[in-house]
């Protein structure tokens, strides 16, 4: 895949991923790839003053998160199935900038991400990389959380185990009467396109789930199916849909 790539420094390991994902520059593309001496960040070339993405397991925001973690208030404790001893291995399928799979990896859970695009991917792997170096999460990071390149659409056929939740986020549709996501969020929508495989995904997952299928969707957004949705939890933006598998 082509995007201008932007070098503020040379760094021997994200030049591996850059290899390992087929990531070539090009000059006239309006996404680019910004990298800095440890990590790798996406930025929009035709608005300079956009804070750039990356994937940072470390950041502030998942600090607090974690810090001031309450059962009741987590809504991913909620709809994952953790109960006292129990600490289901999850599939996020839709793993995007990896936050959700994050939160499961730090309540207990094994994780394995699916990614297919090569840039997210990319983003992905760097994070992993360097949140597995922390002093303060690196340990148990590597134990519970992992990515895979591919095409969720194919997990039936990637020699995994079989995991007992599999979590969909699909890129939420747009709404009129509603305001527009963030800047960097509108970039990322760019990136990613819409996912016109996001039923088909729900169905395939149904198939693999061993105890629960969770769906993530804004409140104004319908079902992704027209089966009977087992379970509902909300919150003041969102909503999660529990399916039972096939």
């Amino acid at each position: 895949m082509k995007i201008y790539l932007k070098f503020k420094s040379y760094n021997k390991r994200i030049c591996k991923l850059l290899q390992l994902f087929k990531l070539e520059h090009d000059q006239n593309c309006s996404m680019g790839l910004l990298i800095n001496h440890n990590s790798l960040e996406l930025y929009n070339r035709d608005n300079v003053n956009q804070k750039p993405i990356k994937v940072d397991f470390t950041s502030k925001k998942n600090h607090y998160r974690c810090h001031h973690f309450r059962r009741k208030n987590e809504v991913l404790y909620r709809v994952s199935g953790i109960k006292n001893s129990y600490f289901p291995t999850v599939l996020d399928a839709t793993a995007g900038l990896g936050n959700d799979a994050f939160i499961f990896s730090f309540l207990g859970c094994k994780v394995i991400m699916i990614e297919r695009h090569p840039i997210v991917a990319a983003l992905l792997k760097d994070g992993l990389q360097r949140g597995y170096q922390d002093k303060k999460i690196g340990h148990w990071l590597q134990t519970r959380l992992h990515l895979i390149v591919n095409d969720s659409l194919k997990m039936l056929e990637i020699p995994i185990l079989q995991p007992d939740v599999i979590y969909l986020d699909p890129m939420y549709p747009f709404y009129h009467k509603k305001s527009l996501p963030k800047k960097d969020m509108q970039f990322f929508r760019q990136l990613i396109g819409h996912n016109y495989d996001s039923k088909k995904l729900l169905e395939v997952s149904r198939k693999l789930a061993k105890n629960r299928i969770i769906v993530k969707r804004p409140y104004y957004a319908k079902p992704l199916s027209e089966d009977k949705v087992n379970h509902i939890v909300t919150t003041r933006n969102h909503r999660f849909d529990i399916y039972q598998p096939f």
